[in-house]
């Protein structure tokens, strides 16, 4: 691809939540010619679903479940899997282990099927967080389990592949469509979008955002006033992207 930016961003809290600056962030993206990649906790379907309701066009790819799918707009316009970061995460990853071992730590309660998938076990955490993730990485370090672990909107606990996650999930598509990371900005509103800030990518915190990433302080992070896709539009203009 011949474009030089890319803009990647969480959707539920983050892109969505205001139609009318959702609409007006579209157009200025169109406009710069920069490419949209939309990185969530959704299925594809869902995110399809979103698209086709929203009457607004398909991205240029969607990272989808967290980090642990990647779907690229094909010749025809379609988003398609990427098997090869599949191959790539699928190292160490070891997810009956997972979900045996975790299956009677009170506090957790695994999300319906619709959630789970080869490369992600998700559970509800909403109380004795600490407590519970403690009990978490304890059993995890005794049977020598890899796999990452991120507590996100106070409610969700999802265990990924070591080698997934948002911000590998980025840095990868980043690579595939040669865009210099520099050129590269996130955007996202809770601990799920946190690795993102972490890996050193330029940031948008948006004005809503949770605690758990409102309380980030990096040097590429910028924490917009504005909400949903305002503050997106904020960022973009603060790192000069539009």
């Amino acid at each position: 691809m011949s474009k030089s930016k890319l803009i990647c961003t969480d959707l539920d809290g983050t892109f969505i939540g205001d139609d009318d600056s959702m609409y007006e962030l579209l157009q200025l993206i169109d406009g710069k010619n920069i490419l949209l990649v939309f990185d969530t906790g959704r299925h594809l379907p869902s995110v399809m679903g979103f698209v086709q309701e929203k009457g607004i066009r398909i991205p240029d790819a969607s990272i989808c479940m967290v980090g642990t799918e990647i779907f690229v707009r094909g010749d025809d316009g379609e988003l398609v899997l990427d098997s090869e970061w599949s191959d790539i995460i699928s190292d160490s990853w070891q997810r009956n282990k997972i979900v045996e071992l975790l299956g009677n730590v009170q506090g957790l309660t695994i999300q319906d099927e619709e959630w789970q998938t080869k490369f992600k076990a998700s559970y509800f955490l909403r109380e004795n967080v600490d407590d519970v993730l403690r009990e978490v990485d304890q059993r995890m370090q005794k049977t020598g389990l890899k796999a990452t672990a991120i507590h996100s909107a106070g409610a969700f606990l999802d265990f990924l592949p070591i080698k997934s996650g948002k911000a590998k999930a980025t840095d990868y598509l980043a690579k595939k469509f040669g865009v210099p990371k520099e050129h590269v900005v996130a955007c996202g509103d809770s601990g799920n979008d946190l690795d993102l800030f972490e890996a050193g990518f330029k940031g948008i915190i948006v004005g809503n955002a949770h605690s758990e990433l409102s309380n980030f302080r990096g040097p590429g992070a910028y924490h917009a006033t504005g909400e949903y896709s305002a503050g997106i539009i904020e960022g973009l203009r603060h790192f000069d992207f539009l």
